[in-house]
């Protein structure tokens, strides 16, 4: 049911717009595609991936099942030994390969599909970890809804349908267990803002959104649905259920949604103020960082990484987890841009480093002994006063330097670590 694959800025400006969904007509390789099967107590996960991963994904749908539960209020009523069908592949080509064999239409310039004619949900990896778990949460969310609440068949109209799961989707999990509907600590999509930048253009017409008169995106389906489910302490949340059953029958937004949520022109306004108290607090300045909670957050890369806070700060400090063999991870202090930052990175050979990249080259601003971990843990700090930051580790001053770039954030190199207990201002 997704239409988008990965986020960049091209891609972001088709999120405005919405298109029928196309079939490709084009033949797809004929080789059937061999996967390996991961059962759970309610899914039948098939995939040609690794197999740590793809236990992963069998124990996150599977922890998606009660909470998804409680959201529908039901839950697909399976026969004994009855299973719901996830395939999860490799590629593009592996994905499209498994559509023609079963049948399926391939849908254009989608990286998932729930096909409700065999009840089976299709999908292939996408670019980063936290976009592919996302996109195997989506589509086991409409799985899941159409069966449990719609008779296998879509409701009318789209926002509806994908503005659920888009809010739903947005999800911290650290291998145990599954927040869902939650505000992305940071997120390479990064919906409220976007979201926020169409309620504020002087046109914006939700009306017209509801009623399907004008095209319309996700970011705006995502921001509608997270607001009468959480706004106001829960105020609109008795209209949502009324509004659901309405829609989950049959009905169109267009007929019935004024009756049962309220005044789109009333809503709007308030959406719009609300918005600005939706945002999320990071923003990755690189790919593969995960939220893992409010204040937690997970990387990985085979470089040098960061992840930094949306506004000018004067503080940070995060607890770094100090994992398993060779590691590089610290604070990014001094941020003007990907090209001129500077990092402090402890090591896993007890020593730290000051690297300052400027004019597409790193320099070397102090090099020395990091004091020894607690329990596992440092404790980092940055603060600046005056136009210099000072950094230290466990309460150890390792430095102040001059450093221009007033945003501040966690980095890593050349593996992954996890920060915890983030602070800033």
């Amino acid at each position: 049911m997704r239409t988008t694959v990965c986020v960049s800025a091209a891609i972001l400006l088709l999120l405005l717009a919405v298109e029928p969904l196309a079939y490709a007509d084009e033949k797809a390789k004929d080789t059937a595609v061999a996967c390996k099967e991961y059962e759970s107590e309610h899914y039948r996960l098939r995939t040609n991936i690794d197999v740590a991963t793809s236990e992963d994904y069998s124990r996150v749908i599977e922890a998606a099942w009660p909470l998804l539960e409680t959201f529908f209020d039901g839950a697909p009523k399976l026969r004994k030994g009855e299973k719901l069908d996830v395939y999860f592949l490799a590629t593009q080509e592996d994905w499209q390969a498994k559509l023609k064999e079963d049948g399926v239409g391939i849908p254009i310039g989608a990286g998932g599909y729930y096909w409700p004619g065999n009840k089976t949900v299709y999908l292939w990896k996408q670019p980063t970890l936290y976009n592919s778990r996302q996109l195997l949460l989506h589509e086991c969310m409409h799985q899941f809804h159409f069966i449990a609440k719609c008779n296998n068949v879509g409701p009318q109209d789209t926002w509806y349908i994908e503005g659920i799961v888009e809010n739903l989707s947005r999800h911290y999990w650290d291998g145990e267990k599954l927040s869902l509907g939650v505000i992305p600590f940071c997120s390479l999509a990064n919906y409220p803002k976007l979201a926020l930048e169409l309620f504020e253009r002087a046109d914006y017409d939700l009306g017209a959104m509801i009623t399907g008169e004008r095209g319309s995106g996700r970011p705006e389906w995502w921001a509608l649905v997270r607001y009468l489910l959480n706004a106001d302490e829960g105020k609109y949340l008795p209209a949502w259920k009324k509004l659901c059953k309405k829609l989950d029958g049959g009905q169109s937004a267009k007929n019935v949604f004024s009756s049962t949520a309220g005044d789109p022109k009333k809503l709007q306004p308030k959406i719009l103020e609300w918005l600005k108290t939706q945002q999320e607090p990071f923003v990755p300045v690189w790919n593969e960082w995960q939220g893992q909670g409010s204040n937690a957050v997970v990387g990985t890369s085979n470089v040098t990484s960061g992840c930094r806070a949306r506004d000018d700060a004067s503080e940070i400090a995060a607890t770094l987890i100090v994992p398993e063999g060779a590691w590089k991870g610290g604070l990014l202090v001094g941020f003007e841009d990907s090209e001129s930052y500077t990092v402090a990175l402890l090591n896993s050979e007890g020593g730290f480093s000051i690297n300052q990249r400027i004019d597409k080259k790193w320099n070397v601003l102090k090099r020395g002994n990091a004091p020894e971990p607690a329990e596992g843990k440092y404790r980092l700090k940055a603060v600046r006063t005056e136009g210099s930051v000072t950094i230290s580790a466990n309460d150890i001053e390792l430095g102040s330097f001059e450093l221009a770039g007033a945003k501040l954030g966690v980095c890593l190199e050349n593996c992954t670590i996890r920060f915890t207990d983030i602070e800033w201002k």
